[in-house]
């Protein structure tokens, strides 16, 4: 449906084909696979299905054998460094937790339903689909996964929707999930493998685009009440001076905490290399006054921090949730100023949009302190004559001159 989706929003057919075509030489499995696509109707909408005509035999094939024909055939095909990388991840991803799932190493991991040579060609065709749009040069979103619901059969039985690799894989990468809208299966391991390996964030809504293309795959079911396709959609941000990113804040209570433990928690939460540390007043149960700390990290520290959270302060857990946030460029230069006839050289935070327009400017405090000190004057003085400075440098270096915050 992805592949099916991406052609249709304009990708083009014959590096696709091209390296289909590099299966059957890497992948002993796979005798010979044609791509085929036809406009079809699901519901009265128009989409177009994705088909791999292919011959292969039946054997089991070994998870590292997946894994070494992923990586020739995608090093010998035409595609970029991203793609390859996109190609090599999402076939790791889906081996990986086929291994963890069964308890063996990656040596012993058979391969069932996942081991076909559909599982290849959907994931290197993706992966030549977005080359051939451009994808892998922007910034990729998907709304919340639908997995469906009832039951699904498989080699090992029959289980409840999501299968055991979907919902691990969902789980490892915390993607967010709904059920339906219809009872049977709607996201596979190899689909989902894809997914984590493609998307740089999870969001409830669109984010600001203005829309250029849309592409429509069709999957083979027919369901009851919904149109079984998925939707690609292509355009250009509203926001391309801001960067955009994801950030973890974490929080808990505490009201039995000194202050001075408090204090001292914080700093070093800080020093571990939180992003912001802030403290709230706050009521709780039996009327107690108490503290919310909160703390903003990158989502690869949040599991550190907790812990050192937890162990500063002795409560009993850390809550934290997921944003997504729009940011500036950030960048510390050092620039030399002369007060009173002395020259002092005073680091200067600027933050700039991403097109390089300077939004903010602020001289680092710590050497404020020190010419205000040395020369004996305010540090208010001091911090304006120093803004000042830096905004005649940022005029004749960029041609701005409107006031600097």
């Amino acid at each position: 449906m992805l592949l099916g989706a991406l052609i249709d929003a304009g990708a083009n057919h014959k590096p696709i084909q091209e390296t289909w075509q590099l299966i059957p030489k890497y992948y002993p499995k796979c005798k010979s696979i044609q791509l085929e696509t036809t406009e079809v109707l699901k519901h009265g909408f128009r989409a177009r299905r994705a088909v791999s005509k292919i011959s292969e035999d039946s054997s089991e094939v070994h998870a590292e054998s997946m894994i070494e024909a992923t990586e020739k055939i995608a090093t010998s095909s035409q595609m970029s460094a991203e793609a390859v990388a996109f190609a090599r991840n999402s076939v790791k991803t889906l081996v990986e937790v086929e291994s963890g799932l069964h308890g063996v190493s990656m040596k012993q991991t058979h391969l069932h339903e996942v081991g076909s040579t559909d599982t290849l060609a959907d994931i290197l065709g993706v992966a030549s689909a977005c080359d051939s749009l451009g994808i892998f040069d922007g910034e990729i979103y998907s709304t919340p996964v639908a997995v469906g619901g009832g039951t699904v059969n498989f080699s090992h039985g029959k289980l409840a929707v999501p299968a055991p690799a979907v919902l691990e894989i969902l789980t490892r990468n915390r993607v967010p999930v709904i059920g339906g809208p219809e009872p049977t299966e709607l996201a596979t391991p190899t689909g989902v493998s894809m997914l984590v390996n493609l998307v740089d964030a999870f969001l409830e809504q669109y984010p600001p685009i203005v829309p250029e293309r849309t592409g429509y795959g069709a999957g083979n079911l027919d369901l009851p009440t919904a149109p079984n396709i998925l939707r690609v959609v292509i355009g250009q941000s509203l926001e391309p001076n801001l960067n955009r990113d994801s950030a973890q804040v974490l929080e808990t209570n505490l009201d039995d905490l000194p202050g001075e433990m408090l204090g001292h928690a914080i700093q070093r939460i800080l020093d571990s290399g939180a992003k912001d540390v802030w403290v709230t007043s706050a009521q709780f149960k039996k009327n107690r006054p108490g503290h919310i700390l909160h703390a903003i990290c990158d989502p690869q520290d949040t599991e550190r921090i907790a812990e050192l959270i937890i162990e500063e302060t002795g409560t009993l857990g850390v809550r934290y949730q997921e944003y997504t946030r729009f940011t500036l460029n950030r960048e510390i230069r050092t620039i030399k100023v002369r007060i009173h006839e002395k020259t002092f050289d005073v680091r200067i935070k600027t933050a700039t949009t991403a097109s390089g327009r300077v939004i903010k400017t602020k001289p680092e405090f710590d050497d404020i302190h020190t010419i205000a000190e040395t020369l004996a004057i305010p540090a208010r003085t001091v911090a304006e004559l120093v803004t000042q400075e830096a905004q005649k440098q940022i005029e004749r270096k960029t041609g701005e001159t409107r006031p600097l915050a």
